[in-house]
């Protein structure tokens, strides 16, 4: 029971909206006189044919036409106001998506510098920021364009609402249909690569993520001409799956692996370009990452019963492997729901993944004293053992779909009733490794965040492990690395990690917009670590990622991973030496590691084991543990808890962002701004981002956010705002902070779930953000410079900012701190929509000021009895 519980913000009010900051572009462009030399020839081309009688086969038998119902992409440079408005306007133009690109400055194309001294000159080193807008035309439509092509290049004006049309000409970089290259990315042809080496006999199992159709017949065409082709090549289907919310349509397909050598060299064959395909991609599977020791190390001491637990409801689902439901730690403590049967096709002795992720999300690290949770876990098996005895998701069906099913089933539909309709965080300690994230938004992760704003779900969403090996820079052989100074070591590892933050990037769904990511600090409570030969602890610094923590950003340079929590004082062991010194992390065994529960590996059926994991997977539970304490800290009315009667359409948001509320970066910034740069000071902006990268918002402390000190005070608010509008919260002083230099903070943090519009570049449609009126002026504060900037803190759905001060002020508003919240479009949003948001606030003084008691008093709570 704490002594001081959370306090609750006083009712908001209107406000008005905060005036939005100009968008001023600084790239250069080419003259009209150049874009007509360069297109000229491609609409000249087009208009000749268009002029013909008849159908223009000529542009739909060359691949690199344009031609009608073929995807056309416009490639520009910055963006182009209010242009899908103005395509909508031409008749027979249907948007299908448009995404964020850039390119190597040219001589038609630079980004210049802004600031007066250098103003007009061109930046050397940077890409040009633009965009990809993919329309599909019928002839008419092509014909329209050409049109519009041939007024704007003579001078004449555009008709009403198309101006954004010629804005477009003029900032066109290519003009050209999709075609293989953008239809098979890159990590396509690596993932075939290795499918053909590993397996030259067998075909490979793809996804075709094709264009989405609203129209259903156009849909069921797009399939059965994919299905004909895929029969042509000798091929074979296996799974098709439409999610309409998200705007996918996906086929599972088994290609021959001649076929595919052909796909890989983009040759001209049928699926490389049919025009329904978007993308060739390698089947999305969840898999254990490997981070668990298979041997248990010990075994267990007494372990608390779970007397009552069942008569309570689970707030919290686990979507992972079949975990062992007997075993010590788990009997009475899980609702398993199996409705695809998995429990007959996951021998026990190799339930590894889930066993771990349930016991760690129950009862923490057991080399800690950590409490058990009083609530059940309801588990929900999405592995299975295959035949190389590897845990994973089902390899028949499509990724998105099973995990589709699996929410549905949780939250219920018209149809089936929920078999868990309390539950609102959800865990998913896995990632794809067939699915870096390389700027756009996998269909598992618009799935999550689609569901999360329907459902009002949270989902804690692992940020990948990437185990691939890493060439420390400096060093060119184990002994110099082993040998180096703690300090010497860690820049070395920082450093290659900055280099490769490319390659070694968070893993699908951890993208996602709505999830909350987590990555693994060097951190773990083993007390007595058995060294083995020939490994090294690389890292000093705790609060440092683990080298196989998938990096960010995210999504539009988004933060992620949000949170780092423990994931084991990961080692590494040599791989290679020579011209370079190349390192591997090495495994668990007793060296480092979170303890948890684990199948007997002998098949003795013991039920008393406990192993070691490390990873992203483990910090994903431990931060799923800690939104149910949180949860039980709100609820707990008998408690003290001012907060008890939240309704729970707002449980998601409110643990969302006092998860985020308690974390902070640490005193390594100073370390990362060193290496990661850039050494340009004006640029603050990206070198916050390139720290961010490595420690999101920081390591949370959780016991902050459980109850409050007498020298600093927590405030929960929670509501609902429509897009455009604004409230305003009235927060109360302490007296005792007026006029002294005693040091204090103030900490906001905002969290909301945006309704999503796939396809679209901005793909979230509202944004969201909080500040507080004149904080110097109304507590003598400003903003922190350790922490990531302040635009990388509206880029999500998360806004999380620190002010920090010492200034002896007079206060103003009889000592009130008004603080702002607003909510504005950014995608786009249907009228009438309300957006779900929580709020926290902290004041804190670091000297013994009665804070808490001061604020409660003026918001004239009295403790509960």
């Amino acid at each position: 029971m704490p002594e001081l519980p959370l306090l609750r913000l006083p009712n908001p009010s209107r406000a008005e909206l905060p005036d939005g900051g100009r968008n001023i572009s600084n790239i250069r462009k080419p003259t009209k006189g150049r874009q007509r030399d360069r297109f000229g020839p491609v609409f000249d081309r087009l208009q000749t044919v268009l002029a013909r009688p008849g159908d223009p086969i000529e542009l739909r038998e060359d691949p690199t036409a344009l031609a009608p119902e073929r995807v056309i992409v416009f490639e520009i440079a910055g963006t182009v106001k209010d242009f899908l408005k103005a395509i909508g306007k031409v008749n027979g133009f249907e948007f299908m998506a448009e995404l964020d690109t850039d390119f190597a400055a040219d001589e038609d194309f630079a980004v210049q510098y802004s600031d007066p001294e250098r103003r007009g000159q061109d930046k050397p080193d940077r890409d040009v920021p633009g965009r990809l807008y993919l329309a599909m035309p019928d002839l008419q439509a092509l014909r329209e364009l050409v049109s519009l092509w041939e007024r704007w290049k003579n001078d004449q004006p555009l008709a009403r609402g198309l101006a954004p049309i010629g804005n477009l000409f003029s900032q066109l970089h290519d003009l050209r249909p999709w075609g293989p290259p953008d239809r098979i990315p890159a990590e396509t042809v690596d993932f075939w690569r290795e499918e053909l080496a590993l397996n030259p006999d067998r075909p490979v199992r793809t996804e075709v993520e094709l264009w989405f159709r609203t129209n259903q017949a156009r849909r069921q065409n797009a399939s059965e001409a994919i299905r004909n082709a895929l029969a042509e090549a000798g091929g074979r289907f296996v799974h098709e799956s439409v999610i309409e919310n998200i705007a996918y349509h996906g086929l599972l397909v088994d290609i021959p692996n001649g076929y595919v050598q052909n796909l890989m060299e983009h040759q001209a064959v049928q699926l490389a370009l049919a025009d329904e395909v978007m993308f060739l991609r390698p089947q999305s599977v969840l898999s254990d990452p490997q981070d668990i020791e298979a041997l248990a190390d010990g075994f267990l001491g007494a372990v608390e019963p779970a007397a009552g637990i069942a008569r309570v409801q689970p707030i919290a689902a686990l979507l992972d492997g079949m975990p062992v439901q007997a075993h010590s730690l788990l009997v009475n403590r899980l609702i398993i729901d199996d409705p695809d049967n998995l429990e007959a096709r996951s021998l026990v002795s190799q339930r590894l993944h889930g066993t771990a992720m349930a016991s760690l999300i129950l009862h923490g690290d057991r080399n800690n004293t950590d409490a058990v949770l009083p609530r059940p876990l309801y588990v929900r098996p999405l592995m299975m053992i295959n035949a190389q005895g590897i845990e994973q998701t089902d390899n028949d069906r499509l990724l998105v779909d099973t995990i589709h099913r699996a929410v549905l089933r949780i939250k219920g539909t018209d149809t089936e009733e929920a078999a868990a309709p309390a539950v609102f965080l959800i865990n998913l300690s896995m990632g794809d490794v067939r699915r870096p994230f390389a700027g756009v938004m996998s269909p598992l992760a618009r799935l999550l965040d689609f569901l999360a704003d329907k459902y009002g779900l949270l989902f804690i969403v692992s940020g990948g492990n990437v185990r691939h090996p890493l060439e420390i820079a400096g060093y060119t052989s184990w002994t110099a690395f082993e040998g180096a100074s703690g300090v010497d070591r860690e820049k070395a590892i920082i450093r290659s990690l900055d280099n490769m933050k490319h390659e070694r990037t968070i893993l699908s769904p951890a993208e996602a917009l709505n999830v909350l990511t987590v990555g693994a600090r060097h951190h773990d409570s083993v007390a007595v670590r058995q060294g083995a030969f020939n490994i090294v602890d690389p890292l000093q610094d705790e609060t440092l990622p683990n080298i196989t923590s998938g990096l960010g950003l995210g999504y539009r340079r988004m933060i992620k991973p949000e949170l780092y929590l423990s994931g084991g004082r990961e080692h590494v062991r040599m791989q290679a030496s020579g011209t370079t010194l190349t390192v591997m992390p090495s495994q668990p065994r007793r060296t480092y590691g979170l303890s948890a529960a684990a199948p007997d590996a002998l098949g003795q059926g013991r039920l008393d084991q406990v192993a070691l994991t490390a990873g992203t997977s483990p910090a994903t539970a431990l931060a799923t543990r800690a939104g149910v304490q949180i949860f039980e800290a709100l609820m707990d009315a008998d408690g003290g808890s001012l907060l008890a009667d939240i309704d729970p359409q707002y449980y998601a948001v409110v643990v969302k962002a006092l998860l985020i509320h308690c974390a902070r970066w640490s005193d390594n910034t100073d370390m990362l701004r060193e290496i990661c740069g850039p050494a340009d000071r004006r640029r603050h902006v990206e070198r916050a981002d390139n720290i961010a990268r490595f420690v999101g918002y920081g390591v949370p402390t959780i016991e902050r956010v459980l109850e409050c000190t007498p020298n600093r005070a927590t405030l929960v608010g929670f509501g609902t705002l429509r897009p455009d509008n604004a409230q305003s919260y009235r927060i109360p002083l302490p007296h005792s902070l007026e006029r002294v230099t005693d040091p204090r903070s103030l900490s906001v943090t905002l969290a909301w779930t945006s309704p999503i519009k796939p396809g679209h570049q901005s793909y979230r449609s509202v944004r969201m953000e909080a500040a507080p009126d004149s904080p110097f002026e109304g507590l003598g504060v400003t903003r922190g410079k350790s922490q990531p900037s302040d635009p990388s803190c509206k880029r999500g759905s998360i806004f999380h900012e620190h002010f920090a001060g010492d200034s002896a002020v007079a206060f103003i508003d009889d000592g009130h701190l008004a603080l702002k919240v607003w909510c504005k479009e950014d995608g786009g949003i249907s009228d009438g929509v309300f957006i779900r948001y929580g709020i926290a606030v902290t004041i804190e003084s670091s000297t013994p000021l009665p804070i808490y008691q001061e604020i409660q008093d003026r918001l004239r709570i009295r403790p509960r009895p």
